[in-house]
């Protein structure tokens, strides 16, 4: 379903699914963090987490390290983000007025903590060369099972181009995710549909998949639309791209050789 939830979050930290609360068959907590300059706030708690930096400056601090993090355009630019296990306490201070995403989930597991770099952040350019390039979009991958093997979750971003197709083909998955969504100009909107449905996206919504619903995202022509995407692993079966299925009717559009009207 999508949650609609203007942009302007408040100053502080605005949970938008919960895992003990509502929407809790996402199983994990997210939510966005306003904090203005010179304010700090401090995070330790019993659950993995990672910190999105989407905007601003920012001075990380964890574990006896300390690190600062600028980003003007989460369109342009690559994430900084901070990936730590439970019990790591986080303290981060705003230079300027700034905006962060936190995923968190229930996991046991320990690890070393990382600060994720713009440079250490995969970015590919999916459907390129395709389909009349209606679906070229980038790709972010912060962190996944083949970089964190023992993390209980996934974390990456989307830019999808105006007018254009992405998290496609239709595709689905045994996890459930989650998508958060911003445009340019601010005032855009797309289309997020879930099986058979079609929902409208704005600046600020959420939208939220439950496992094994076909999904995949379109941008309106003139409006660029940037999401976060956020998946827990399941005991019974971590995320990968080759977890992830296609719809029967869709798959042929996977061929490289692929051709569609008018070319045929």
């Amino acid at each position: 379903m999508v949650i609609r939830q203007n942009a302007d979050f408040p100053e502080g930290y605005t949970a938008v699914t919960e895992l003990d609360g509502k929407f809790s068959e996402m199983k994990m907590d997210f939510g966005i963090l306003k904090i203005r300059k010179g304010k700090s706030e401090t995070f330790k708690e019993k659950k993995e987490r990672a910190y999105l930096l989407m905007t601003g400056k920012i001075v990380f601090e964890w574990e006896g390290k300390k690190q600062e993090a600028s980003r003007k355009d989460f369109f342009s630019e690559s994430p900084y983000v901070l990936h730590v296990p439970e019990g790591v306490e986080v303290k981060i201070t705003a230079l300027e007025d700034s905006e962060i995403a936190i995923q968190k989930v229930k996991n046991t597991n320990i690890f070393e903590s990382r600060l994720y770099t713009p440079e250490d952040c995969t970015s590919a350019e999916f459907g390129k060369g395709t389909l009349g390039e209606t679906s070229t979009r980038i790709v972010r991958t912060v962190f996944d099972a083949s970089t964190s093997p023992k993390s209980g979750m996934v974390m990456g971003e989307v830019i999808n181009f105006p007018g254009k197709w992405s998290s496609y083909p239709p595709h689905a998955h045994a996890q459930p995710e989650i998508y958060h969504y911003r445009f340019y100009p601010k005032q855009g909107f797309g289309f997020s549909m879930l099986d058979d449905d079609a929902y409208v996206v704005k600046n600020g919504y959420t939208c939220t998949l439950d496992p094994d619903k076909v999904h995949s995202q379109a941008s309106g022509p003139g409006y660029a639309m940037y999401y976060i995407w956020m998946i827990p692993h399941i005991p019974e079966q971590k995320w990968s791209r080759e977890t992830t299925y296609f719809h029967k009717d869709h798959k042929w559009l996977l061929d490289s050789g692929a051709r569609i009207w008018p070319e045929v």
